[in-house]
């Protein structure tokens, strides 16, 4: 009985103290490190849910950008950190749910050295063809995939990125054999797509929207569950001929483990109330990207659903990244 009074004891103190460190948090500024650099999407996620949290929290939020290893800098980086809430990583679903199945020395374990926040908001990708293409939608590209394996290649950014796991997928479930051509960021990707040098990839909306507009891309799909707001005459990849296909990234807010329940679910109230700021949400509308917002404990679901499938899916292909 002593036994059980003294646990009980503890846990309420340790309750308690963490009741009061949320009460005073944060004093001081909070740093927002970045898988990625500056530009694109969690670059745009992060600063402008940074300003919606430092005007609500009354504290300066700094993001810091730690590009590297498909995320694994930056992971270390915050997994070792001071488990105090000034920490914080916004991450791209890869980095927590792609990479423990393709790097066998990952300096970080996701479940087990994060704590999760929120999933902040959600980007499906758009599949996009070279005009010269010989094919002007789904089943036709995967027609003409079959009937010449290997000859066309697609633009994936790194191993183990949005973009590459998408298409592999997407050859995964068409039975198709395309090839994979590895660019450093987006913008040199779809310009050698836009130049015929590599023939089709996974990009997001804006940049596929205003590139078709020029007549330099043409679009084939979205990989959403259903049509998109910013592409509303553009067919799902499902309803093309590959049923049940999707695609996209998620970008979650995280802190070290062991950091404190009640700063957790204090962050977790005030992304809330963040994403649902109007000048949050108008920012990501715009570049075709959903608002999200979630529980600690629906990102954890999450992190633990997508590492299965992906696990599953490097497995089958045999994908690989050099070590």
């Amino acid at each position: 009985m002593k036994r059980f009074t003294a646990a009980a004891s503890l846990l309420a103190w340790l309750w308690i103290g963490g009741a009061a460190l949320a009460q005073d948090y944060p004093s001081r500024p909070v740093k927002l490190v970045l898988p990625q650099p500056a530009g694109g999407a969690v670059d745009l996620i992060a600063r402008t849910l940074g300003e919606r949290l430092a005007e609500q929290m009354k504290q300066p939020v700094i993001v810091e950008n730690m590009p590297g290893a498909n995320g694994s800098l930056a992971g270390a980086a915050v997994a070792r950190a001071a488990p105090d809430g000034y920490t914080l990583m916004m991450a791209v679903d890869s980095n927590l749910v792609v990479n423990p199945s393709l790097y066998n020395n990952l300096n970080y374990e996701p479940v087990r050295d994060f704590a999760p926040i929120s999933v902040i908001a959600k980007l499906h990708m758009v599949l996009v063809a070279n005009p010269k293409v010989e094919a002007n939608n789904v089943r036709e590209l995967i027609a003409y995939a079959k009937a010449n394996p290997n000859k066309l290649n697609y633009a994936g950014i790194g191993i183990g990125s949005a973009m590459h796991m998408g298409m592999e997928l997407f050859k995964f479930m068409t039975k198709t054999e395309i090839n994979h051509v590895s660019y450093r960021g987006t913008a040199p990707a779809i310009t050698d797509v836009v130049g015929g040098v590599v023939e089709v990839m996974f990009t997001g909306p804006p940049s596929a929207k205003s590139m078709s507009e020029g007549g330099k891309l043409k679009l084939l799909a979205v990989a959403s569950p259903g049509r998109m707001a910013l592409l509303p005459d553009v067919p799902t990849v499902a309803e093309s001929g590959v049923p049940g296909y999707e695609m996209g990234s998620w970008f979650g807010l995280l802190a070290p483990a062991k950091t404190p329940a009640a700063i957790v679910d204090r962050l977790s109230r005030e992304v809330s109330r963040a994403v649902n700021d109007p000048r949050f949400a108008d920012k990501m509308k715009a570049q075709g990207l959903q608002v999200v917002g979630s529980t600690p404990d629906a990102m954890q679901a999450a992190m633990r659903a997508d590492t299965r499938k992906w696990a599953e899916l490097i497995q089958a292909s045999g994908i690989k990244i050099p070590q």
